[in-house]
């Protein structure tokens, strides 16, 4: 019994032993100064093969645990150790360097994702039209509206003359409109510049007189390589046009009937451009071109692309003046033609003052645009100016005039009689004179005429830096 006894004593006196052998072993291996954390990651280390069939489970097995140096070590007192495995003892430190790698790994790869995708989302196309409007303007229109897309038009003086319901339907639908000259006569427009500067004029009041705007981008028939030498661009640029060619051709007027399938191959044969300007055409005869359209928009939009309007500050695209027309000996304007024609247009695209108009206690303000200035007088669009001072426009179809009913009166404008026709508060009637102009679909009226129509005559006009001014009672 006392053997026994003895026998458990024994070998609790050497399990002791033993014990302080390993831990005098592990205080020389850990050397001088080492602190009780680097005993806990020594300790983890040697447990790391017991603990394999843990850490295998987020780890890859190939990747062998190394001894950590004095830094890690710190970053590890710093970080907190996650448990390894649920009811497990062993433990791994929560920012591991193979992981911290991978995850930096994939944020380079989602911000150049995101770079990428900023960079494709950027990416425009102008489409644009040259040559109408003419009997296929509607249907591009149409096609246009129901693929929530807008484009450019460069329209033909006398075919907008022709069809200014068309000019005006592309300007109310928010598409943009630019000059095509007035006839796409070569032989006239690149006999020298001055017949060019009398297209370009005729057709901007042509323009002008059915949307109230003057166009300020220019597009050369058959494009400016090859017709246009240095007078031609400067000119026009220093009297406040914009000459834009185009990028792509789509090839819808290299001759008669190019089928659809083919204008689609050439409109899309640039899909990686930043910035694509694309040539099409919706004059007489270009049935095909609008047929094409819908799948050029659906392959530029799976693309990435945004759809644009070209405008005067878009960025220019213009060919180069090629040898041939600088060659040419065409007879150059005058000094004294520049000054008179040139240098004053360009004052008509300067940044405009707006126009306040003060009536009895309202006040609003027309931008410029908004009103025109003609011999003296403003003229102002009836339902803007009206409605924004709070009375009401109606529009009689039949007879072509605007219905006023603002300050207890009732004003008929009656654009084809040229008057006004004022019923008093009191029912007595009073004809009145006035220039009236149906612009579009809109009646512009003289502003003196509206005001003493409507019971509020001017009392005072100014002009400062910033505005011009209308004060009414």
């Amino acid at each position: 019994m006392k053997e026994s006894r003895e026998n458990p004593i024994r070998r609790v006196m050497i399990r002791g032993l033993l014990v302080m052998a390993v831990l005098l072993s592990m205080s020389a291996l850990g050397g001088k100064g080492q602190s009780p954390a680097s005993w806990r990651t020594f300790s983890l280390q040697a447990e790391a093969g017991s603990a394999a069939s843990l850490l295998s489970k987020n780890n890859p097995p190939e990747v062998p645990v190394q001894d950590l140096p004095p830094a890690a070590v710190k970053n590890a007192e710093a970080e907190p150790l996650q448990p390894h495995g649920s009811g497990g003892s062993a433990y791994t430190l929560a920012t591991d360097p193979q992981a911290s790698t991978l995850q930096k790994v994939s944020a380079a790869a989602g911000t150049s994702n995101q770079e990428a995708k900023s960079s494709k989302a950027t990416r425009v196309v102008y489409l644009t039209f040259d040559d109408g409007p003419s009997a296929v303007t509607p249907r591009v229109l149409q096609i246009l509206q129901e693929q929530g897309v807008k484009a450019t038009f460069f329209v033909l003086g006398e075919q907008a003359a022709s069809r200014p319901e068309l000019v005006n339907a592309i300007w109310e639908q928010g598409h943009a409109i630019g000059n095509h000259t007035y006839n796409h006569n070569y032989h006239d427009l690149y006999s020298g510049f001055t017949e060019f500067w009398r297209q370009i004029k005729q057709t901007e009041e042509t323009v002008r007189g059915i949307t109230g705007v003057r166009p300020q981008l220019v597009r050369a028939p058959g494009g400016t390589f090859g017709h246009f030498d240095n007078t031609y661009f400067y000119l026009l640029k220093q009297a406040g046009y914009e000459v834009m060619d185009w990028t792509v051709d789509s090839g819808d007027s290299s001759r008669r009937g190019v089928p659809a399938a083919e204008i689609l191959q050439h409109s899309v044969a640039d899909l990686d451009s930043r910035s694509v300007v694309l040539l099409l055409h919706d004059g007489s005869g270009h049935e095909q071109s609008a047929k094409a359209l819908p799948a050029i928009i659906e392959r530029y939009k799976a693309a990435g692309y945004e759809f644009g309007l070209l405008n005067a500050q878009s960025e220019p695209v213009q060919f180069r003046v090629s040898a041939q027309a600088a060659a040419l000996q065409r007879v150059k304007p005058s000094k004294a033609w520049i000054s008179a024609n040139i240098v004053p247009n360009a004052e008509l695209f300067a940044p405009g003052k707006p126009l306040a108009l003060e009536v009895g206690r309202l006040e609003t303000i027309l931008k410029p645009g908004e009103y025109n200035l003609r011999n003296g007088q403003y003229f102002v669009p009836l339902r803007t100016a009206v409605e924004r001072l709070g009375g009401q426009v109606g529009w009689d179809t039949a007879t072509r005039s605007g219905l006023v009913s603002w300050n207890g009166r009732t004003v008929t404008v009656n654009s084809k009689k040229q008057q006004m026709e004022v019923v008093q508060p009191d029912g007595a009637v009073e004809l009145k004179t006035a220039e009236i102009q149906l612009i579009g679909s809109s009646l512009w009226v003289s502003l003196r005429d509206l005001l003493e129509a409507t019971g509020h005559p001017p009392l005072a006009a100014s002009v400062n830096v910033e505005e011009r001014r209308v004060k009414a009672l």
